[in-house]
């Protein structure tokens, strides 16, 4: 099987990722984090988002109960 031609392409991203100085590192991450949340890096959440998720989230779940079923009432269930 051939290599794949995207290997080459990973491996210079890679390479051009280690030889980034720090403060182009802060200032890519700050530009990140600046379009991802507006309001900072602590606002991580939109009243739409909100919403969909009381809507479509996952239900809150009850334990279950078990109930003991022994003769005497004092199995691993119930003690």
């Amino acid at each position: 099987m051939p290599d794949d031609p995207r290997d080459t392409h990973i491996e210079a991203h890679i390479e051009l990722i280690s030889a980034r100085a720090d403060p182009d590192t802060e200032r890519l991450v700050a530009a990140m984090l600046g379009r991802s949340w507006p309001g900072g890096f602590g606002d991580r959440s939109e009243p739409a988002a909100l919403e969909w998720v009381r809507r479509w989230g996952p239900g809150r779940s009850m334990p279950t109960i078990l109930v003991c079923s022994c003769a005497i009432g004092r199995c691993g269930v119930c003690n």
